[in-house]
């Protein structure tokens, strides 16, 4: 299971460009943060009932660079990050296209996806802790269309800077893989 999930999703562990301060501070002051995400929240049966390891299989963006402005990196990021601190779990899921997802559950013997399915349809308000966006740096377009970014975050005290790849699922920018966690989880 992948240590960003764990991190940032308390319900899976169970089973240098600065953002503009009027985002910032909109994140970090306890702006409805439902609001401010507007990803479309994950549904149940996840990925319309294909199995987890055929979707895994499925690259998430087209193997060419991507033409990408910074300002719509910081927008999606703006938006993964509003979309955590909901607690939510259907838009705390959202975050990843639905080739990673699927990737964390591909393999029935390390994770059990019907309980994970069962949690996502309750969608029960998980405490997640807020996080506050301090920077999006090092916006790199990456050969096979994804485009690797590091995100600054905090979260009561502790400061993050990971290193995600985000790949355009259908128009939008979702993560779509780890490349390292400062700190590790």
């Amino acid at each position: 299971m992948n240590s960003i999930i764990r991190r940032v999703i308390p319900i899976v562990a169970g089973t240098s460009l600065t953002v503009t301060l009027s985002v910032s501070a909109a994140l970090a002051q306890g702006t409805d943060q439902a609001a401010l995400c507007s990803l479309e929240p994950v549904s149940v049966p996840l990925w319309g009932g294909t199995p987890a390891a055929e979707v895994a299989a499925t690259p998430a963006s087209p193997a060419e660079p991507a033409e990408v402005g910074e300002a719509e990196i910081e927008g999606a990021i703006v938006d993964i990050v509003a979309c955590i601190n909901t607690g939510e779990p259907q838009l705390m899921f959202a975050i990843y296209t639905d080739r990673f997802l699927a990737e964390q559950y591909a393999d029935p013997a390390a994770t059990y996806l019907p309980e994970f399915e069962r949690r996502l349809a309750e969608n029960a308000p998980e405490p997640a802790g807020q996080f506050s966006l301090e920077a999006v740096n090092g916006i790199e377009p990456l050969e096979d269309g994804r485009v690797r970014v590091t995100v600054s975050m905090s979260n009561g005290g502790t400061a993050f800077n990971d290193t995600l790849v985000l790949a355009n699922q259908d128009g939008t920018w979702l993560i779509d893989g780890i490349e390292s966690l400062d700190p590790p989880a």
